[in-house]
């Protein structure tokens, strides 16, 4: 690659980046906002409520789009950066897990949250050849370290399942 292309590509990667900070940093702050209306009725006075995480994830995005902002004024751009849209990749992994992600909210209304993540970490975990032990390791854990994060730790209201809720087998619902 010549100079001058050089200097193209990073003056094409810091306009990108501009732009997809203030895109990032916008939406973090209309959902940082936003968050404000998750109800706190089935909060106690301790703990860190239902809010913490969602407003967590915002100021994280929010930083990360005002760095690429930061970085897009400079010029900067990441060595060797040969960022490029590859639509093979694009449709065997960011497709399924978009799929997924939609399965999850039908699963977790239908089924309850343990059986939705349980079952979908693992189809995931199959989705890109996770092998024994882990394959089991991680749908067990990640479920259980979730479940206790968001429905004990920030005492985040579960809904009912519509279907078939396991925990009513143990009389925990």
């Amino acid at each position: 690659m010549t100079r001058d292309a050089n200097v193209d590509v990073a003056r094409t990667t810091a306009r990108h980046n501009i732009v997809a900070g203030a895109a990032l940093a916008a939406l973090a702050t209309f959902f940082f906002w936003k968050s404000f209306n998750i109800s706190l009725d089935f909060v106690d006075e301790e703990g860190v409520g239902p809010r913490f995480f969602p407003q967590a994830i915002c100021v994280a995005l929010g930083l990360i789009g005002l760095t690429l902002i930061v970085f897009g004024l400079r010029g900067q751009a990441a060595p060797a950066d040969k960022s490029s849209f590859e639509a093979k990749r694009f449709f065997s992994d960011a497709v399924p897990l978009f799929l997924l992600g939609l399965a999850f909210v039908w699963m977790f209304g239908a089924f309850g949250y343990i059986v939705a993540c349980f079952v979908l970490l693992l189809i995931a975990s199959l989705l890109f050849a996770v092998r024994p032990p882990a394959l089991i390791l991680l749908p067990v854990i990640g479920t259980t370290a979730l479940y206790l994060l968001f429905f004990k730790l920030m005492t985040v209201f579960e809904p009912s399942a519509t279907i078939f809720n396991p925990l009513s087998l143990f009389g925990l619902k």
